[in-house]
């Protein structure tokens, strides 16, 4: 719990007004429940034409609440989101279509990930379902693996075969 509070103590230095859930439907729910569960959006009004309100954790009242659906509570969820430091590598392939890189990933990248992308001047085609780039040397940014960039291939020439005749 000590480890918790000091997590929550220092999102709290940086941003004053963190969620930790919301109060809707008469329940009170974490942020992905919300959403995936409840079908709701904070600034919305709910089922009962109330609107979402959103709990904030510097309010020692809310500290105690728990997720209405999946039963966690709200401290502790706040502390684990934020307290991340780094997201997962996503591996992805790099290719060339005319003057264009792609990066191709198996599945959806983390936000994190996407934002990143977006901000280096990737762009999402849905179409293709592709991420491009039109610059000639595009920046892949940190958190995307290339497969074989880790370790550069080096070719080595072997020896001439030399046949004599006899």
């Amino acid at each position: 719990m000590a480890r918790t509070d000091e997590a929550v103590a220092q999102i709290l230095a940086r941003k004053p007004f963190a969620v930790l859930g919301y109060s809707a439907e008469d329940a009170v729910w974490c942020p992905a429940c919300l959403r995936t569960a409840a079908g709701l959006s904070p600034g919305r009004t709910d089922t009962c034409g109330q609107p979402v309100f959103p709990l904030y954790a510097r309010d020692a009242a809310v500290r105690e609440e728990i997720c209405e659906k999946c039963e966690r509570s709200l401290y502790e969820l706040l502390a684990a989101r934020h307290g991340a430091a780094k997201p997962k590598a996503v591996t992805a392939q790099l290719r060339v279509h005319g003057k264009r890189c792609t990066l191709e990933f198996e599945r959806l990248p983390p936000a994190e990930v996407r934002t990143a992308l977006k901000s280096t001047g990737w762009r999402w085609d849905p179409r293709l379902r592709v991420w491009w780039s039109g610059e000639a040397v595009p920046r892949v940014p940190t958190g995307v693996v290339l497969p074989g960039a880790e370790k550069p291939h080096t070719a080595a020439a072997k020896p001439p075969i030399v046949r004599r005749r006899s």
